[in-house]
Protein backbone atom coordinates (compact mmCIF):
# COMPACT_ATOMS: atom_id res chain seq x y z
CA UNK A 1 0.00 0.00 0.00
CA UNK A 2 1.22 3.26 -1.46
CA UNK A 3 0.17 5.58 1.71
CA UNK A 4 0.33 9.67 1.10
CA UNK A 5 2.98 10.62 2.89
CA UNK A 6 1.06 13.39 4.22
CA UNK A 7 -1.51 10.61 5.82
CA UNK A 8 2.07 9.08 7.40
CA UNK A 9 2.82 12.33 8.71
CA UNK A 10 -0.36 13.22 10.51
CA UNK A 11 -0.28 9.90 11.94
CA UNK A 12 2.99 9.76 13.38
CA UNK A 13 2.49 13.47 14.96
CA UNK A 14 -0.12 11.70 16.74
CA UNK A 15 -3.26 13.00 15.28
CA UNK A 16 -6.27 11.17 14.79
CA UNK A 17 -7.47 11.02 11.14
CA UNK A 18 -10.37 9.57 9.70
CA UNK A 19 -13.68 9.95 7.51
CA UNK A 20 -17.49 9.69 8.02
CA UNK A 21 -19.96 8.42 5.11
CA UNK A 22 -23.32 8.13 4.43
CA UNK A 23 -24.18 5.09 2.13
CA UNK A 24 -26.82 3.19 0.23
CA UNK A 25 -26.16 -0.89 0.51
CA UNK A 26 -29.07 -3.30 -0.52
CA UNK A 27 -31.46 -0.63 -0.63
CA UNK A 28 -30.55 0.16 3.39
CA UNK A 29 -28.84 3.98 4.51
CA UNK A 30 -25.70 2.97 6.12
CA UNK A 31 -23.73 5.06 8.04
CA UNK A 32 -20.27 4.67 8.48
CA UNK A 33 -17.22 6.09 10.58
CA UNK A 34 -13.56 5.57 10.79
CA UNK A 35 -10.63 6.00 11.94
CA UNK A 36 -6.73 6.00 13.22
CA UNK A 37 -4.33 7.30 15.83
CA UNK A 38 -1.03 6.17 17.07
CA UNK A 39 -1.14 5.26 20.80
CA UNK A 40 2.87 4.91 21.28
CA UNK A 41 4.04 2.23 19.62
CA UNK A 42 0.61 1.04 18.26
CA UNK A 43 -1.64 2.08 15.91
CA UNK A 44 -5.45 1.69 16.90
CA UNK A 45 -7.98 1.49 13.93
CA UNK A 46 -11.93 2.41 14.62
CA UNK A 47 -14.67 1.51 12.43
CA UNK A 48 -18.17 2.01 13.18
CA UNK A 49 -21.24 1.32 11.52
CA UNK A 50 -24.96 1.36 11.58
CA UNK A 51 -28.42 1.20 9.52
CA UNK A 52 -29.47 4.85 9.55
CA UNK A 53 -32.65 3.84 10.42
CA UNK A 54 -31.16 2.50 13.94
CA UNK A 55 -29.70 5.43 14.90
CA UNK A 56 -31.24 6.11 17.97
CA UNK A 57 -31.20 2.87 19.65
CA UNK A 58 -28.26 1.63 18.27
CA UNK A 59 -29.50 -1.65 17.42
CA UNK A 60 -27.63 -3.64 14.87
CA UNK A 61 -24.04 -1.60 15.13
CA UNK A 62 -21.30 -2.80 14.19
CA UNK A 63 -17.90 -1.39 16.50
CA UNK A 64 -14.40 -2.72 15.97
CA UNK A 65 -10.99 -1.26 18.06
CA UNK A 66 -8.21 -3.10 16.84
CA UNK A 67 -4.41 -2.15 17.66
CA UNK A 68 -1.70 -2.99 14.88
CA UNK A 69 2.46 -2.86 15.18
CA UNK A 70 2.39 -1.26 11.56
CA UNK A 71 0.54 1.52 10.13
CA UNK A 72 -0.18 -0.65 6.61
CA UNK A 73 -1.67 -2.90 9.00
CA UNK A 74 -4.26 -1.17 10.45
CA UNK A 75 -5.12 0.92 7.11
CA UNK A 76 -5.43 -2.43 5.16
CA UNK A 77 -7.76 -3.36 7.77
CA UNK A 78 -10.24 -0.47 7.90
CA UNK A 79 -9.97 -0.93 4.37
CA UNK A 80 -11.16 -4.57 4.44
CA UNK A 81 -14.15 -4.02 6.67
CA UNK A 82 -15.17 -1.05 5.16
CA UNK A 83 -14.42 -1.56 1.25
CA UNK A 84 -13.60 2.04 1.22
CA UNK A 85 -10.53 3.83 -0.03
CA UNK A 86 -9.08 4.28 3.05
CA UNK A 87 -5.93 6.79 1.95
CA UNK A 88 -8.13 9.98 1.71
CA UNK A 89 -8.51 10.06 5.28
CA UNK A 90 -8.27 13.53 6.86
CA UNK A 91 -8.21 15.04 10.54
CA UNK A 92 -11.12 15.52 12.13
CA UNK A 93 -11.92 18.69 13.06
CA UNK A 94 -13.95 19.48 16.51
CA UNK A 95 -14.58 16.04 17.47
CA UNK A 96 -12.45 12.72 17.13
CA UNK A 97 -13.51 10.34 16.05
CA UNK A 98 -13.09 8.04 18.71
CA UNK A 99 -11.29 7.69 22.40
CA UNK A 100 -8.69 5.37 22.38
CA UNK A 101 -8.60 2.82 25.03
Amino acid sequence: MDIPVRLREWISAGRQVGKRRDLVREGEAIYQTMGIQRSGDVFVAYYFEIPEALMAVEENALELMERFETLEAALAFLEKVSGLDVLDMTPQKGHKIFRVR
